[in-house]
C-alpha cells in the first residue's frame, strides 16, 4: 500500500467517525515517516474529535512547524484552538489559511463559526456566504448561515437553508442540531429536544448537540426560556451596546425604583442561569445523563456554597447569632468568583479569576473569624469583603458582556 493509500485509509476512518481508529493509523504511519506534516494534521483532528485537545493543538503546531506553505495545517490548528475557546490565535490561524487558499468552503466555515462566538453575526454571515460560493451545498456554511440569519430575524431564510442542507445531507448530525439551535431561539423547546436528540443518534459524540439538548432541557423552566432569548436578542447588539445596555439599565434603576426587582432578577440570572437550572436537570430523569462530567462536578461546588450560605443566614436568624449570618453572606458572595472561574475559557483569564476568588475567600473568612473573636474593627474588614465582591462582579460582568 502506498502513501498516498494509507493517508486516504485516515482520512475515511475520520469520516466514518471512527477517530480511535483513525489516531492507531496515524500513529503508526508517523513511526515510519515522523516528518509528514498532513499525517501530523490528521492526527490532530482524530485527537480533537475525542476531545484530546491539548495533544490536538501540539500536533496541528508539529503540522504548520513542517510545512508552513500547507493552509490545511493552519485550518486544524484553527479548529483545535477554536474548541478551546482560543478565539483570537484561532482567528489568527484560520487567517493564515485563508492567504494560503481563499476559496476553501471549509476554511470560511471555520472563520464564521469564530466570528459567530465573538458575536460578530454580520462578519460570521459573510464569511458562510463565501463558503457557499466556493461550494453551495456545503451544509456546514448553510447550517452556520442559517444560525445568523435566525438571529438577524431572518427566519424564512434561515428555514429555507437548513431545508436546502438535509436535502443535500439527510443524515448529517450537524444540521439537525443547527435545526435544535434555531428553534430554541425562537422559544421552542420542545422541537428543539427533538433535534437535538436526532443529532444525537446520528453523532453520539457531538458535544454541540448536547449542549443544545441539555439548553432546551432548561428551557422548559419558562424563567430560563425568557432570559435565554433576552441573552440571544443581546447578541444582536455590538459589544459596546451590550455594556451600555447593562449599564444604562442600572443607572435606570436608580431612578426608577420600580425597575430595581427587575433589574437584580436580571443580574442574578446573567450569573447564575446555568448552574442552577442544571442543578434543577438532575432531578430529571434524562437530564442528569445530558450532562457533562464538567457540568456535575460545577454543579455540585455551585449547590455547596449555596446550601451552606443559605443554612446559615437561616440559623443566624433562628439562633440570633449575627456572626452566623455574615458566615452566610460571605458564602453566597463567594458564588461569584466561583461560576467566574467556572465560565472562563482563556487559562490566564481563569487563573486571575481563581486568585481573585481565594483572595476574597480569605478575606471573608478573616472577617468572619474577628468577628466572632470580637476583635474591634471587624465590620471594616467584612465591608472589603462586600466591595471587593462588588468590585467584582462589575468587572467581570462587563469583560463577559
Amino acid at each position: 500500500m502506498n502513501s498516498y493509500q494509507n493517508i486516504s485509509r485516515v482520512q475515511l476512518l475520520l469520516q466514518h467517525k471512527r477517530p480511535q481508529e483513525a489516531e492507531q493509523e496515524a500513529r503508526r504511519q508517523l513511526r515510519n515517516d515522523p516528518d509528514h506534516s498532513f499525517l501530523h494534521a490528521l492526527l490532530a483532528l482524530a485527537l480533537t474529535e475525542q476531545g484530546q485537545l491539548p495533544e490536538a493543538q501540539h500536533e496541528a503546531e508539529q503540522a504548520v512547524h513542517l510545512d508552513p506553505e500547507s493552509s490545511f495545517g493552519f485550518y486544524v490548528l484553527s479548529a483545535v484552538l477554536q474548541r478551546q475557546h482560543e478565539l483570537p490565535a484561532a482567528l489568527e490561524a484560520i487567517e493564515q489559511a485563508l492567504v494560503l487558499d481563499p476559496e476553501d468552503a471549509d476554511y470560511q466555515h471555520v472563520l464564521g463559526l469564530i466570528r459567530f462566538q465573538q458575536g460578530q453575526l454580520h462578519g460570521a454571515l459573510r464569511a458562510a456566504e463565501a463558503g457557499l460560493r466556493a461550494d453551495p451545498t456545503h451544509v456546514d456554511c448553510l447550517g452556520l448561515r442559517a444560525r445568523c440569519l435566525a438571529r438577524l430575524g431572518r427566519r424564512q431564510e434561515a428555514a429555507a437553508d437548513l431545508n436546502e442542507a438535509l436535502r443535500h445531507n439527510p443524515s448529517d448530525a450537524g444540521t439537525h442540531a443547527d435545526l435544535g439551535w434555531v428553534a430554541l431561539e425562537r422559544g421552542r423547546a420542545k422541537e428543539a429536544a427533538g433535534h437535538f436528540r436526532e443529532a444525537l443518534r446520528l453523532n453520539p459524540t457531538s458535544d454541540y448537540a448536547r449542549e443544545g439538548l441539555v439548553s432546551a432541557l432548561k428551557a422548559r423552566f419558562w424563567i430560563y426560556n425568557g432570559f435565554y432569548r433576552f441573552m440571544v436578542w443581546t447578541q444582536t447588539l455590538s459589544p459596546g451596546m451590550r455594556q451600555g445596555l447593562f449599564v444604562g439599565l442600572f443607572v435606570l434603576s436608580r431612578f426608577v425604583p420600580g425597575l430595581l426587582p427587575l433589574y437584580l432578577v436580571l443580574v442574578y440570572m446573567s450569573w447564575f442561569a446555568e448552574p442552577l437550572f442544571n442543578s434543577l436537570l438532575r432531578l430529571n430523569r434524562y437530564g442528569r445523563f445530558a450532562l457533562s462530567e464538567d457540568d456535575t462536578r460545577n454543579s455540585n461546588q455551585f449547590l455547596a456554597l449555596l446550601l451552606s450560605g443559605v443554612g446559615l443566614l437561616l440559623a443566624a436568624r433562628l439562633l440570633t447569632v449575627p456572626v452566623l449570618g455574615n458566615g452566610g453572606v460571605v458564602a453566597l458572595g463567594l458564588l461569584f468568583p466561583l461560576v467566574g472561574t467556572q465560565r472562563q475559557w482563556h487559562p490566564k483569564r481563569q487563573q486571575q479569576s481563581r486568585w481573585f476568588g481565594w483572595g476574597l475567600a480569605g478575606l471573608g473568612t478573616l472577617a468572619v473569624v474577628l468577628e466572632a473573636a470580637a476583635v474591634a474593627g471587624s465590620s471594616v474588614v467584612f465591608l472589603a469583603f462586600v466591595g471587593g465582591t462588588l468590585a467584582y462582579v462589575w468587572l467581570m460582568g462587563l469583560r463577559s458582556t
